[in-house]
């Protein structure tokens, strides 16, 4: 949903960037690696980003005055949030940060938030099948384990 958000509205901003699993390349990378991923997608020089205080610096520094469209996606730490998108201050008039997370406590202060409904049973199975069997019910046999699948992934 972010990414199709992302994409129907980034013509409208200087800057955009969208930043996909940060909890998962957090756990890989240095928060540097990514600080420099999130300007180099913006079209901003990341070398002077020894630590992450140079990298936050100069997020700030050049995106201040800009229009900016920021997606922080699977957000987990309140600390990643400091890193990309410490203050509203830094960023221009009008700019967005959509920031998704499975935990709204990472979250200080949103200014709105919208929470994702689940299937219903039955689109839940048929994309689960469509997915799965590439058809819209189960292969034979597997009926059982797919209503399974489905009840356990919610």
């Amino acid at each position: 949903i972010a990414r199709a958000v992302f994409e129907t509205i980034r013509s409208r901003f200087e800057v955009t960037c969208f930043l996909a699993d940060v909890r998962e390349n957090c756990e890989k990378k240095d928060i540097t690696d990514i600080q420099k991923q999130l300007l180099d997608q913006m079209n901003i020089s990341s070398k002077a980003v020894y630590n992450k205080y140079d990298g936050r610096t100069i997020i700030q520094n050049s995106l201040r005055l800009k229009k900016v469209l920021l997606v922080l996606d699977d957000v987990n730490h309140e600390k990643q949030l400091e890193n990309f998108a410490g203050e509203q201050a830094w960023f221009g008039p009008g700019s967005r940060i959509i920031i998704t997370t499975r935990d709204v406590e990472v979250l200080k202060e949103p200014h709105e938030t919208w929470k994702v409904e689940g299937l219903v049973d039955s689109e839940a199975f048929n994309l689960f099948c469509l997915k799965a069997f590439k058809q819209p019910i189960p292969a034979e046999g597997f009926l059982d384990l797919s209503e399974e699948v489905i009840k356990y992934s919610g």
